[in-house]
């Protein structure tokens, strides 16, 4: 067997029952991700999105959420994957340094306006998904991200195509086809992260995925392994992977499972968390503030800065990835919400001034990557006039298995998303929707319960 028909067998069988904790898991990373989507559209990118796009009255086409506007299926995940992606608030992996979920949700969406489709399949179809983007991103190691690659889109185009194919019930030869037909469509550099274009790749890469689909149910053929040898392994790692590891397995366990989903806690790059929850804990401990201020020094893990591209901000998207706004924003309200995001929350004067009085350093030793980095220790350190001087050290990622969401967390989060995505909805709809989501997987029909989110 090749490895691309392993993988293509892993998503096209039914014989194996995904196991209950994976399905209960699955539930909340998707409704985490809706909810981040529904917020994500009233940004900027998704509205120039919507603008770049026109409605569609084909019968093929689909609604969104938040317009009686129609669009064509490669339309509708563009503009649904930025919306889901712009915030940077949806869960990560740092096994394959991703964001798995927002990809292979955003081809689904869309998917299952189009085909019948209960909850429990919606479910499945992720699982599978998710899965076989964080296992091929964990085979072919972390040079990719190394090397400039937006691992969400590269290996998303992947998993998004592996999804839809177990949607539409391809076989598993035809499925080998899909995902040779994703290879080709796969793309994405990180040098666009703190501009739109970061969020945009996550609409081309569920758009591909189910393009790709499409085609091999059609008769588009492709090679018969596409991974290994010279194929997509090796071209995407600059020559350093060329064989599937036998030590990587689908589904044994499942990511979603074990070690599961970072959810976000922070509205930004998760490489930032860690220095803010620190931060917030300082002010909240000691009464502190931005007032006073002399010097911040944040030691990261070596790689930990390899995202953090927008030092000194001006503008809501740049900040995402700015590792000094991860302390002058916790410091300036005490707290980093969406609105910590706005632009004319970064543009303040005290901000910006504070922003030059932040040193975010690595620390010395091996560069640490992927799950590594995740785990390793982030220290913050406040030096304040008259000598005084406090540090503190955090060593669990926030919304990881080590320190997790919680329903309650869960549910704020949706609360504060929907009311921002969804500024019309009457405010008792917004949790009983969060209540009938967690029951997703006796839902029907999964198109219906996602059309009630307008």
């Amino acid at each position: 067997m090749t490895t691309t028909r392993y993988l293509a067998d892993f998503a096209s069988s039914r014989e194996t029952a995904l196991p209950a904790g994976v399905r209960r898991r699955a539930v909340r990373v998707l409704l985490d991700t809706l909810a981040v989507t529904l917020a994500g559209y009233r940004e900027d990118a998704a509205q120039a999105v919507a603008r770049a796009l026109q409605p569609s009255q084909d019968s093929c086409s689909v609604s969104l959420p938040w317009t009686p506007e129609r669009y064509r299926p490669d339309d509708a995940c563009l503009l649904l994957g930025t919306a889901a992606h712009v915030l940077d608030y949806d869960d990560v992996s740092m096994i394959a340094v991703c964001h798995p979920s927002v990809p292979i949700f955003t081809a689904l969406y869309v998917l299952a306006q189009q085909t019948a489709l209960t909850g429990a399949q919606f479910i499945d179809a992720f699982a599978i998904g998710t899965e076989i983007l964080i296992r091929s991103g964990e085979a072919m190691g972390f040079r990719h991200y190394d090397l400039g690659f937006h691992a969400t889109a590269t290996l998303g185009t992947l998993g998004a195509t592996a999804a839809c194919a177990r949607t539409l019930n391809l076989s598993p030869v035809q499925t080998n086809h899909a995902l040779a037909i994703a290879a080709s469509m796969s793309s994405g550099v990180r040098e666009n992260f703190g501009t739109m274009v970061k969020s945009l790749h996550v609409g081309i890469a569920a758009g591909s995925g189910l393009r790709a689909a499409r085609l091999a149910q059609a008769g588009v053929e492709g090679a018969d392994d596409v991974l290994n040898g010279r194929g997509w392994l090796h071209a995407f790692s600059g020559g350093q992977s060329e064989q599937w590891p036998k030590a990587v397995v689908l589904g044994t366990p499942y990511a979603l499972d074990q070690p599961g989903f970072e959810q976000k806690r922070y509205p930004c790059c998760y490489m930032m968390h860690k220095m803010i929850q620190a931060t917030l804990d300082l002010r909240l401990k000691h009464g502190l503030s931005l007032d006073g201020l002399e010097q911040a020094l944040v030691v990261t893990p070596r790689g930990g800065t390899a995202a953090l591209n927008h030092p000194w901000p001006t503008e809501g998207l740049a900040a995402k990835f700015s590792g000094p706004y991860a302390v002058v924003g916790s410091l300036a309200d005490g707290r980093m919400t969406l609105a910590s995001f706005e632009d004319e929350a970064i543009q303040r004067p005290a901000v910006q001034a504070a922003l030059r009085r932040v040193d975010v350093r690595e620390a010395d030793g091996v560069a640490l990557q992927g799950s590594d980095v995740g785990s390793a220790p982030v220290s913050v350190t406040l030096i304040y006039a008259n000598g005084r001087r406090f540090e503190r050290t955090i060593t669990a990622s926030p919304g990881s298995a080590a320190d997790p969401l919680t329903d309650g967390d869960l549910l704020a989060k949706w609360r504060d998303c929907v009311g921002r995505g969804l500024p019309d909805m009457a405010a008792e709809r917004i949790e009983p929707l969060f209540h009938a989501g967690m029951n997703l997987d006796d839902q029907p029909d999964a198109g219906a319960w996602l059309r009630t989110m307008r």
